[in-house]
């Protein structure tokens, strides 16, 4: 459930658990919550997620995000941790758009592939991508992708997606 005030203001959160052993009945029982503040050129939330795993262990995860839009371009940033079985293991991302670029707009970014403990080596992933209206209703987003792979040749990708508006 969810819930947005008039000042910019919102909550949300909710449960999920699934039966992931037939012998012992027991399952997975996640809960999660959020609050998140928007105003006109920026916003924040923090989220919150607690995963007790019947089998080995409870996972706690914060989470926080922000945005900031500026003149020039929007960045918007977060940052992701997570405690298993007494193992911290965190994340981040970071991105900019710059939405005035020819006629549409070019997003960057850059995050980990996954929250990593201390003295594991990280992976990462980058992004770029060029948003652009073919029309008033049709938008064209052709982007590409690298994700670094541990041990392994890096994947890259290629992608287009469109967007339509009635």
């Amino acid at each position: 459930g969810s819930y947005a005030f008039d000042s910019g203001f919102s909550i949300a959160a909710g449960l999920s658990s699934a039966k992931t052993t037939i012998l012992t009945k027991e399952g997975t029982d996640t809960y999660g919550m959020e609050a998140a503040y928007t105003a006109d050129s920026y916003g924040l939330a923090v989220a919150y997620v607690s995963a007790d795993n019947a089998a080995d262990a409870e996972t706690t995860t914060w989470g926080i995000n922000g945005t900031y839009s500026f003149d020039l371009a929007s960045v918007s940033v977060g940052y992701e941790t997570t405690e298993t079985s007494g193992t911290d293991a965190d994340g981040y991302f970071i991105g900019l758009t710059f939405p005035e670029v020819g006629p549409g707009s070019v997003s960057v970014g850059a995050g980990t592939t996954a929250n990593f403990a201390d003295g594991v080596t990280e992976t990462m992933m980058y992004e770029a991508s060029y948003s652009y209206p073919v029309n008033d209703g049709i938008t064209v987003t052709p982007g590409v992708y690298i994700k670094e792979v541990d041990g392994g040749d890096d994947l890259t990708g290629i992608l287009v997606k469109s967007s339509f508006a009635f």
